[in-house]
């Protein structure tokens, strides 16, 4: 048995390089954030207000921050899907590991990290504008929510 030439040995290494990568970016899309996505998606936002069966006067007090709550959560996710491009730009043209990519994946989970915690404050803030019995339905939801890998 003879062994792989050096020719062949090349091409299946570019063919495995090349489908990593549209591997990569395939999953990259799929991961790709829309602010009508979180809204109607299960235990998206929309969902969770029917879900707690809100009274028009909770809807009011929650709707007295919820603007700026989905301004800035846009906002956010346009930054997250820049990120997200970033990363698969450097997907394609990095060929090893290095401190870019590694800088890139932390600028990406900085922002994700500031969409959590926006995510949670308007937890917080929906808490005080709730009656006990939804509050604890609200925290059941989140807890759920958080068990629940993404």
């Amino acid at each position: 048995m003879s062994s792989p030439s050096k020719v062949n040995m090349a091409l299946f290494a570019f063919l495995l390089l090349i489908i990593c990568i549209l591997t990569s970016l395939l999953t990259l899309s799929w991961t790709k954030i829309t602010p009508k996505e979180l809204d109607t998606a299960p235990l998206g936002h929309h969902w969770l207000h029917q879900e707690l069966s809100l009274s028009e006067a909770e809807s009011a007090s929650i709707s007295r921050f919820e603007a700026d709550y989905q301004n800035e959560r846009a906002a956010l996710l346009v930054e997250f899907n820049q990120q997200i491009d970033k990363l698969a730009g450097l997907l394609v043209t990095q060929n090893q590991w290095d401190a870019t990519v590694e800088s890139q994946i932390h600028e990406l989970h900085n922002v994700h990290g500031q969409l959590q915690k926006l995510s949670i404050i308007h937890f917080y803030q929906m808490l005080d504008v709730l009656p006990p019995e939804k509050q604890e339905q609200l925290r059941a939801i989140a807890v759920q929510a958080l068990s629940v890998p993404e």
